[in-house]
């Protein structure tokens, strides 16, 4: 009973982790095809404004310029709206490797990974990493190559599903992970990339990029932060010797995506490092890391935009 009793459990919680995943996956479309429609109507005004501009002489003056400054300013609104579609875009694209791992540890209790050999993989594989290298291999010629980039999870899901419809096919799964695609004569290798699951830093790195804001992990005293530089062209011991900016929640920014349970705040520190102003305290809504990140990432950008200089020694 106990045993049955844990397989539903396991079964429940992979089920949830498939919902999370697949949830993550809508919303994260949804940004990116919100994001690409940013990007057309950008588009469409720049060509505008080249129309304009190269009949700039043919209109009277005040007209003519009364219509591109209007087409300047709509520009830079779209513009804003891109960078904060784009910054969720990288905020969810991290949220959802982070349920990409979830799923994949609830389907390795569900359908545990055995210790040693190879067995047929279940219909519908599911992924067990983030990302993965491929390799080919044919006895025929003795033809081997490496796949020059690696693949998503999503990727690797497509191509196994479109091998299962090959009757001369084996998918086999090993111990590690990896997945091999058995084929009279040659094979196709598709082995997990070991890399560690995202935490709530690298959802709040990812926003930053968005607006060109770089961030660095730090640790002080048990207590973890994104180190991020007034200027933001600092490398190396310039990060932390300069002006800066504390972010952290709680006293992490380190912690699983789903373990974010205290909104981002943001303190300024001098060049020796001591504290002169808290600058932000978000506010927290269950599960909504990546709208906290990039409300976050917007705030930081136009602060560093507009303050940055007051802090930085002038050359």
């Amino acid at each position: 009973m106990q045993t049955h009793a844990k397989r539903m459990a396991a079964r429940e919680r992979l089920t949830a982790a498939r919902h999370q995943l697949d949830l993550t996956q809508a919303v994260l479309e949804l940004h990116r095809r919100a994001a690409a429609r940013q990007q057309r109507k950008i588009s469409r005004t720049d060509s505008r404004l080249r129309q304009w501009r190269s009949e700039q002489r043919l209109l009277p003056a005040d007209f003519s310029s009364e219509w591109i400054e209007a087409m300047d300013a709509q520009r830079i609104v779209r513009e804003r709206s891109l960078r904060e579609e784009t910054a969720l875009t990288a905020a969810y694209e991290v949220i959802a490797a982070a349920h990409r791992l979830a799923l994949g540890a609830a389907h390795r209790e569900v359908h545990p990974v055995p210790e040693r050999g190879t067995v047929i993989a279940p219909a519908n594989p599911i992924a067990h990493a983030v990302n993965y290298t491929a390799a080919y291999a044919s006895s025929h010629d003795g033809h081997e190559a490496q796949h020059p980039a690696s693949l998503s999870a999503d990727r690797v899901e497509f191509i196994l599903g479109q091998w299962q419809k090959v009757p001369y096919a084996r998918i086999l799964l090993d111990a590690s992970c990896t997945y091999t695609v058995a084929l009279p004569g040659s094979y196709i290798e598709l082995r997990p990339v070991d890399e560690p699951a995202p935490t709530e830093g690298d959802v709040l790195h990812a926003a930053l990029g968005a607006y060109g804001v770089p961030s660095y992990p730090m640790w002080e005293c048990g207590i973890t932060y994104r180190v991020i530089p007034l200027d933001i062209a600092a490398t190396g011991e310039d990060v932390h010797t300069g002006p800066r900016m504390f972010v952290k929640s709680d006293e992490g920014a380190d912690r699983p995506v789903d373990a974010h349970d205290e909104p981002w705040t943001i303190t300024l520190h001098d060049a020796d490092g001591d504290l002169i102003d808290t600058l932000y305290s978000g506010s927290h809504v269950p599960g909504g890391i990546a709208e906290e990140s990039a409300d976050c990432a917007k705030f930081v950008a136009s602060w560093i935009r507009d303050n940055a200089h007051v802090h930085l020694p002038r050359i």
